[in-house]
């Protein structure tokens, strides 16, 4: 059942206060916790409804203190804030797994077959035709700094001092991009 009345004093730094019930009955504690964290700090004068729970040691306290007029909205009962975080994190969580994945292990794509094809075979310095063609030289030394199968090989058949084929068979980055 729930009780109507009023807050008639408050202690804000020790986070309780006393309601005075409507009908001038004796006060009945009510503790910080008792209240919505979203509604805000309670406060002295304000109208307020909560139900009654009984404390063998400290007698009557109120509980689920609501403010006047106000009602228990979804959200509210399916846990506020916190309720629609764990679903935004859990969903943040998958698109950062994914993203990765996609970086770190997506298959070799045909073009990059093609041109590691063509690199092992040791058949000139014609690039196949494809996405190779858009890169340049531009200090990458590293496998690290490749974004692709296409771009090692390029950068390992037409750059001076690159880093890339470690067993020198001609095949680069084979342990982050052009492995078989």
């Amino acid at each position: 059942m729930r009780y109507q009345g009023r807050i008639t004093d408050w202690r804000d730094d020790r986070g309780f206060g006393f309601i005075t019930p409507k009908g001038g009955d004796a006060t009945v504690f009510v503790h910080i916790s008792a209240f919505d964290r979203s509604r805000g700090r309670p406060r002295q004068g304000a109208l307020v409804t909560y139900e009654l729970a009984t404390d063998e040691k400290k007698g009557d306290r109120a509980i689920r203190v609501r403010y006047l007029g106000e009602r228990p909205t979804a959200a509210r009962r399916t846990g506020g804030r916190r309720g629609a975080l764990i679903p935004t994190v859990v969903i943040l969580c998958v698109i950062g797994a994914l993203a990765y994945g996609w970086r770190h292990f997506r298959p070799i794509l045909f073009e990059d077959l093609l041109s590691l094809d063509h690199v092992s075979s040791g058949a000139g310095d014609a690039l196949p035709s494809g996405r190779e063609t858009r890169f340049e030289c531009r200090g990458k030394i590293y496998c690290s700094e490749m974004s692709s199968c296409g771009e090692a090989i390029f950068y390992l058949r037409h750059c001076p001092g690159v880093k890339m084929d470690g067993d020198g068979d001609g095949i680069p980055c084979e342990s982050q991009w052009c492995g078989h």
